[in-house]
């Protein structure tokens, strides 16, 4: 559900949706479960979008630890968390730290995906772009 709210533009439903569904989780699943780094992942992404990197970074950070215990290391949704902390860095001009999270998210795909796939291409185009801004800056 918390999907169909983000397609519309409706944020706030989507993060209640997902609230929802953490309480839910943590009821009844293991605290490193797999689904829990992944609800923790969209929760963080929901606060990025609407500009509550604190919240963001909290979330995102969760889903990190969560994915490392629970997944091997070159698994694609650890690169997925990756990349999306490095956004939240890169909205707060934080802009090495953005690419350290980037640079790790994309040696992983490089590992997990093959050469041309569209995430690799877009996650080469944002390192590139938070790249000229670090020497800019």
């Amino acid at each position: 559900m918390a999907g169909i709210y983000q397609i519309y533009d409706r944020k706030l439903e989507a993060l209640d949706c997902l609230q929802k569904a953490l309480i839910i989780y943590q009821k009844h699943l293991p605290t490193n479960h797999p689904q829990m780094g992944d609800l923790h992942n969209n929760i963080g992404l929901t606060h990025y979008i609407l500009e509550q990197y604190d919240l963001a970074f909290e979330h995102l950070n969760i889903s990190l630890k969560i994915k490392e215990k629970c997944l091997p290391p070159q698994h694609p949704d650890i690169a997925m968390t990756h990349f999306n902390l490095g956004l939240v860095y890169e909205s707060q001009d934080q802009l090495e730290e953005a690419l350290s999270y980037l640079e790790k998210a994309i040696t992983i795909f490089r590992h997990a995906l093959y050469p041309a796939h569209p995430t690799i291409i877009k996650v080469e185009q944002i390192i590139e772009r938070v790249s000229s801004k670090s020497k800019i800056a």
